[in-house]
């Protein structure tokens, strides 16, 4: 005996009043999907008395019946439905299903031809009676009715998928690759496209395709397509350049890193304004505190915080959102032979994207402040390659040994909040005793903020040379963080799994 009720529906039916059917029908439907099929029946049960109108409901609670093997009973309950509702299509489609659920065919063709009578125009119908035209055998009627429904709804995938399932079941493997490349074109967020392409595949002993459309499911089909048009041969006759293969895998980070940026970007009300509110409200906190509060500083004392904020929130969000980055990516790369390299730079490309608008949104700031763009701007440009280097390096850097070591995770908040306090954020380097200022630009994020400030605050060029011992000692752990990647490439689909 079912006892639970919809969420809602009690107090809505004291108020004389119902929820709409779609609300209700979430009820039963939460259960199909976890495969209850018992309760989503009954649950059925109850919304057929409450929803005497709704045909759906009839519809539904059979597939549940069907899905537990009580064939009588859903066929009881499609029957009662087509009398009550004679002029349903959804309920005549079901019946066809149910008669070739139950094997019989004839059955099923006879159920096909009166609802096409009846309903000539309808997706279902038309889709429900190219099943039954395939599984009877009649390929050809099964083709002409699937060509009939994507000729009346271009615009629904359900036709589409149709006709690549029946390329699926004649087992002509390049067919039905070719037919599902156009599904994937059409409908690129269908799971379907990437997933059953990927079978045929396998039969055509194609593993590399297969394997690159399960990844094209996650990165977007534009990206399989882009590997198709750089590798046009067959995959026995494909030899692919190391370039080639190359400019496949920068593709891939970006596709990925701008799939994450709209993706983080939709669920909130504010969208992308967010990447500018999270920084200034950063950036506000702080001021607050060490300018107001605390009365540090001087005369552009906003612009020097500024000018250090900016980029060291840059390097500290990338290095923290990176550093768990392939340990997060195990289950990818379980699936999908892709370098572990990949996750890091994913991260690290994703808050290059929304950095950008945050430095303009700094410009804005200094001219407002009487600091309008000068020759030394051009500055800029070096600094801010120097400073990639630098970010991409150590973010690599703390995603390679977070697998092996997990406790360094726990660890790197703190050792950004250390830096933060240790690179001059808040405090003019001037401050800082003259005997001790070359020991405090060894730390390379102090040497990279006094750059931007140079530019930015004091109006000059920058310090040329430590900027190009930065480069230097940022290029060369970068190699070296490389050679580690491609060391320990093959080690880290073990060590992620312990």
């Amino acid at each position: 005996m079912v006892t639970d009720t919809p969420p809602g529906m009690e107090i809505k039916t004291k108020q004389n009043g119902l929820p709409p059917f779609s609300v209700a029908a979430q009820w039963p439907r939460t259960a199909m999907n976890e495969q209850q099929w018992n309760i989503a029946g009954q649950r059925w049960a109850i919304l057929r008395q409450v929803y005497p109108q709704e045909a759906q409901a009839w519809v539904e609670a059979a597939i549940c019946h069907q899905k537990c093997g009580n064939h009588d009973t859903a066929e009881s309950l499609l029957r009662t439905a087509m009398e009550q509702f004679p002029r349903h299509a959804g309920v005549a489609a079901a019946q066809i299903r149910h008669a070739l659920i139950c094997g019989k065919m004839e059955q099923a063709d006879q159920l096909a031809r009166a609802a096409r009578d009846m309903f000539q125009r309808n997706l279902q119908v038309l889709h429900a009676s190219a099943q039954a035209a395939q599984y009877c055998g009649k390929m050809e009627e099964a083709l002409a009715l699937n060509a009939q429904a994507r000729t009346l709804f271009p615009e629904e995938p359900q036709a589409w998928e149709q006709y690549a399932e029946l390329a699926m079941a004649a087992e002509d493997w390049p067919l039905a690759l070719k037919r599902w490349a156009e599904v994937r074109v059409r409908f690129p967020k269908i799971a379907t496209g990437y997933e059953r392409a990927a079978v045929a595949a396998n039969h055509l002993g194609d593993d590399r395709l297969a394997r690159q459309l399960k990844a094209a499911r996650e990165f977007g089909h534009q990206w399989l397509e882009s590997l198709h048009q750089q590798n046009p041969l067959p995959a026995e006759e494909m030899k692919a350049p190391a370039r080639s293969s190359f400019f496949s895998f920068v593709d891939l980070v970006l596709t990925k890193a701008k799939m994450n940026l709209k993706s983080e970007a939709s669920q909130n009300y504010l969208r992308y304004l967010w990447w500018l509110i999270d920084p200034l409200l950063y950036m506000t906190v702080f001021y607050i505190f060490f300018g107001l509060i605390l009365h540090r500083g001087g005369d552009n004392y906003l612009a020097y915080l500024l000018t250090g904020l900016v980029p060291f929130q840059w390097f500290s969000k990338t290095v923290q959102q990176s550093s768990n980055s392939i340990v997060a990516g195990k289950g990818l790369m379980h699936q999908v032979r892709l370098s572990p390299l990949f996750f890091p730079l994913v991260s690290i490309f994703q808050n290059l994207g929304k950095q950008m608008l945050v430095f303009i949104m700094l410009a804005l700031f200094l001219i407002l402040v009487d600091l309008p763009p000068t020759v030394y701007w051009l500055g800029f440009l070096p600094i801010f390659f120097v400073h990639l280097t630098l970010i991409v390096a150590t973010s690599c850097l703390v995603a390679m040994i977070v697998p092996f070591i997990r406790d360094v995770a726990y660890l790197v908040p703190t050792a950004i909040q250390f830096l933060l306090f240790c690179s001059g954020v808040f405090i003019p380097l001037e401050s800082i005793p003259e005997a001790w200022r070359v020991l405090f630009l060894v730390n390379p994020v102090a040497n990279i903020l006094h750059q931007y400030r140079l530019i930015f605050v004091h109006q000059s060029w920058p310090a040329w040379e430590l900027l190009g011992w930065l480069a230097l000692g940022a290029s060369l752990a970068l190699v070296f963080v490389l050679l580690g990647y491609r060391r320990l490439k093959s080690t880290f689909p073990r060590v992620v799994l312990e």
